[in-house]
């Protein structure tokens, strides 16, 4: 089937895979309409610096699981009983 007068489908999931992302993790920032007017350029600068916190978010909470299970568990001393 020729394109030739159109988007090849490829192209249309992968426009609307973007529009999804920035929607859903631009938490309410987007709307639909905003997102598929913006420019290529600009959604992809904006689906990239999710991408950064998202990874960010990622490493510090590795980094978070990995100190808690590396660390000793400290316990309360038993409280006398009178």
């Amino acid at each position: 089937m020729s394109h030739f007068f159109g988007l090849g489908h490829d192209y249309k999931l992968g426009i609307h895979r973007e529009i999804f992302s920035l929607c859903y993790h631009g938490q309410g920032g987007f709307t639909w309409s905003e997102v598929y007017e913006l420019p290529i350029y600009l959604r992809r600068f904006y689906i990239q610096q999710i991408n950064k916190v998202i990874e960010e978010k990622n490493k510090a909470n590795e980094s978070a699981s990995k100190s808690n299970a590396t660390s000793p568990n400290v316990s309360k001393p038993p409280v006398p009983r009178r």
